[in-house]
């Protein structure tokens, strides 16, 4: 009995010990074999929570097997599947360039100033060409792609390559979604050119423009999948799903509410629910719009501590944690297959051979074997150039030389845009503005141009031809003509006051040769070659009747000028960051004669022969500049061995003024029409909002030797003259279409040196040769 209960115990032993065994194998196995699928949301700038998330989950060992995303979860998914560490993510985020990829702003760097027309008034362009003149020419995106273009690139291509364009291959298998608006369904990438898919996927509607892959026209996943936790799961079938959204479904829409019924049309539920089990979604709640890309940071905390709320809820679910230094063996192994980008040549698509020779000239004749790095500014420049609309790039490598080839898709600019603008005001200076200009886009290509101005103070019209050509050095010559007339009496009433103002006309008709070559990125020196005929009409008192007739000057001459411009600036008029610095000398020669009127003590006509040299400073610099507060200053300076004209006004008219506020520009002052003077000024700015600045600037000016008149009504020097003080205080919001501003506005010597106006616009004037 006691034998039969040994054996009996000692048999179930043995099976207690193999079911154990069997147990721990079974467990065992299922660790092993536990794989696990992170899903990431769309949402705009509030998707850069997922890199917090991403943050979490690392920190707790936390293993990723697979990664799928959409829109913004589609960029942050890709770095991660493509070897980037979450610490490098972060990093990049968190940068000023990424800030600029996402807004569309261009740093300095890449502006390219060599060919910037000059400024006009213009605030909405009609572009036309081809068939469909206005369906093709409505905008179909807010910002600029071509900085977000070329940092994809720049940032998958490599990875993409060494994955053999196979989304399995890469660190961590990846999938992203993008939308066909025309089958109305999800488009999934699981190959091919990471930086395209990707690019596809983040394309949200009216804010970038959607590209074409494979004849399809894509656009931003999350209208038909922002949540794409279907597609991890039915690829790659995971034992736990991980999920991080900060986007939820549109509201019904509202009868009244046309914002809600555009949502409801363009995008279609997505469905959050848990598909299994072992899922569990993170919801972090930034409190960020989808364009707030400033505020990104916050994003990542949100993310962060979102995931750590939930993290024990993640860890329950996972069998096997991820050991770190294991991940980054993967992660280094991977990166060591990458292939660094040197170019080996360009195929350039959409243009014909004439515009395509063109395109390399801007590029360069040596590209055949440059990094990405020597690409960056030969690319920009091209984009910089009129005749390009936009360009897209992709690189495709090739295992047999161990290079990539880039292929550049390149758009043109349409043939005919027409520009309308101007300036509203308070006053009388209501000007309009009409801009044409039409691209002839081939080898030597060429932009002809032609604008009118229309107002009471201000009338001009302008005609040029610019000649581009891509050299090595790169040129253009400008042959052109401009007409300007400046009414001096008819514009200076107001709503608040009613002066007799001094009578002036101020006419000049030029035509002539500018010719123009690059300095640097931001820089330019031009030659001006002018004849050019002005006809001043005015009388020698304000006290004139309307019997009087006017006093003439007509000046003939030939003007030779030569200009160095360097231009940071980033708005036309009312700008708040940025410098611009000018430096000319100009030579003058020609013949003045002058036909008396009424008013004057001279009866008969007299000539002389005048001629002068000049050269002029003028730097501004907004030098200190944060979110809110801005510092600047202004410098201008003036020398000229510049004679006096027959009579005071004539000289009055013919001298430069100091004019450093936009009031100042629509008024003559005499005190501040000078031969030489020097001027400085302070610029502060208060931004409590987005496109709201709060502008003061205060000028003092000093004549070196003011224009005066004697009892003969000739000009003499005043070589005792007094500093002179210029102000503005400006409320200005910078709406898409132009600023609307409101100014208190000082102008010291004059009889009412206060005033207070509004403008809304641009009050921008066509070269003159009197400057």
């Amino acid at each position: 009995m006691l034998k039969f209960d040994a054996e009996m115990m000692k048999s179930a032993l043995a099976a207690i010990f193999h079911l154990a065994l069997c147990l721990m194998l079974v467990f065992t196995t299922q660790a092993q074999d536990q794989r696990v699928g992170i899903v990431l949301s769309g949402g705009g700038a509030s998707g850069i929570a997922h890199v917090g998330f991403l943050k979490a989950l690392e920190e707790n060992n936390i293993p990723i097997d697979f990664i799928a995303g959409t829109s913004m979860g589609a960029v942050i998914g890709g770095l991660y599947a493509s070897g980037y560490s979450v610490a490098q993510i972060d990093s990049i985020v968190r940068s000023d360039e990424y800030r600029r990829m996402a807004t569309g702003e261009l740093e300095d760097e890449l502006r390219f100033y060599f060919k910037s027309r000059p400024d006009d008034a213009s605030m909405a362009t009609i572009k036309l060409g081809g068939d469909k003149i206005i369906s093709t020419t409505l905008p179909t995106n807010l910002i600029n792609p071509v900085l977000f273009d070329y940092n994809l690139m720049e940032q998958f291509s490599e990875a993409a390559a060494a994955a053999q364009y196979d989304f399995d291959s890469l660190f961590v298998p990846f999938r992203c979604v993008a939308s066909d608006i025309v089958t109305k369904e999800q488009v999934v990438f699981d190959r091919g050119h990471l930086n395209v898919a990707i690019r596809a996927s983040a394309t949200y509607p009216f804010y970038l423009h959607p590209i074409r892959v494979d004849g399809r026209l894509l656009y931003d996943g999350g209208l038909y999948n922002n949540f794409p936790s279907d597609v991890i799961y039915e690829t790659f079938i995971p034992d736990v799903i991980i999920g991080c959204t900060v986007s939820e479904n549109v509201a019904p829409p509202k009868e009244d509410d046309l914002v809600s019924q555009l949502a409801n049309m363009i995008r279609t539920q997505t469905n959050f629910d848990l598909l299994c089990d072992q899922m569990v979604i993170v919801e972090p709640k930034p409190d960020l719009g989808t364009f707030d890309f400033a505020r990104m940071p916050e994003a990542i905390d949100d993310g962060y501590a979102a995931t750590m709320e939930q993290m024990t809820e993640i860890r329950a679910m996972i069998h096997k944690f991820a050991d770190p230094e294991e991940v980054e063996v993967r992660r280094k192994a991977f990166n060591n297959k990458k292939v660094p980008v040197v170019i080996e040549d360009v195929t350039i698509n959409g243009l014909d051979r004439s515009q395509r020779s063109y395109v390399r000239g801007i590029l360069g004749t040596k590209m055949d074997s440059i990094t990405i790095d020597q690409l960056k500014k030969p690319y920009f420049r091209l984009f910089s150039d009129d005749k390009i609309k936009s360009i897209f790039p992709v690189l495709m490598y090739s295992r047999s030389t161990n290079k990539y080839r880039l292929i550049l898709d390149v758009k043109r600019e349409k043939d005919l845009l027409v520009s309308f603008g101007g300036n509203f005001s308070s006053r009388p200076i209501n000007t309009g503005f009409v801009g044409l200009k039409y691209n002839v886009f081939r080898k030597n290509s060429a932009t002809l141009s032609a604008n009118s101005y229309f107002g009471k103070l201000y009338g001009s019209v302008h005609a040029d031809v610019k000649l581009d050509f891509s050299a090595k050095i790169p040129f253009t010559v400008e042959p052109g003509f401009t007409q300007n007339r400046w009414d001096y009496f008819r514009s200076l009433a107001t709503f608040f006051e009613d002066v007799k103002p001094s009578f002036i006309v101020a006419n000049e008709r030029f035509a002539g040769l500018t010719m123009r070559v690059p300095t640097g990125t931001k820089s330019r020196l031009s030659l001006y070659a002018d004849y050019a005929y002005f006809f001043d009409e005015y009388y020698q008192t304000e006290q004139f009747l309307s019997v009087d007739t006017v006093d003439q000057t007509v000046f003939e001459s030939g003007i030779g000028k030569l200009v160095f411009e360097r231009n940071t600036l980033n708005r036309k008029q009312f700008a708040n960051r940025g410098d611009y610095l000018m430096l000319s000398v100009k030579y003058v020669q020609g013949m003045e004669r002058t036909i008396p009127g009424s008013t004057s003590a001279i009866r008969d006509t007299t000539s002389a022969f005048r001629e002068w040299v000049a050269a002029k400073l003028s730097y501004t610099n907004y030098m200190l500049s944060s979110r809110y507060v801005t510092l600047g200053f202004h410098l201008e300076g003036l020398a000229s061995t510049q004679p006096f004209f027959q009579n005071h006004i004539a000289t009055l008219i013919a001298a430069p003024a100091f004019q450093p506020t936009l009031e100042s520009k629509t008024l003559f002052v005499r005190s501040y029409h000078a031969h030489n003077y020097a001027a400085a000024g302070l610029i502060g700015i208060i931004s409590p909002a987005k496109n709201f600045d709060i502008r003061t600037e205060a000028y003092a000016y000093n004549a070196i030797g003011q224009i005066e008149t004697n009892a003969q009504n000739q000009s003499v020097y005043n070589w005792t003259s007094e500093p002179q003080f210029i102000g503005a205080a400006t409320a200005i919001y910078s709406s898409p279409i132009g600023p609307v501003s409101f100014a208190v506005n000082y102008i010291d010597k004059r009889d009412d040196p206060w005033s207070f106006v509004f403008n809304f616009g641009y009050l921008i004037f066509n070269r003159s040769v009197r400057d």
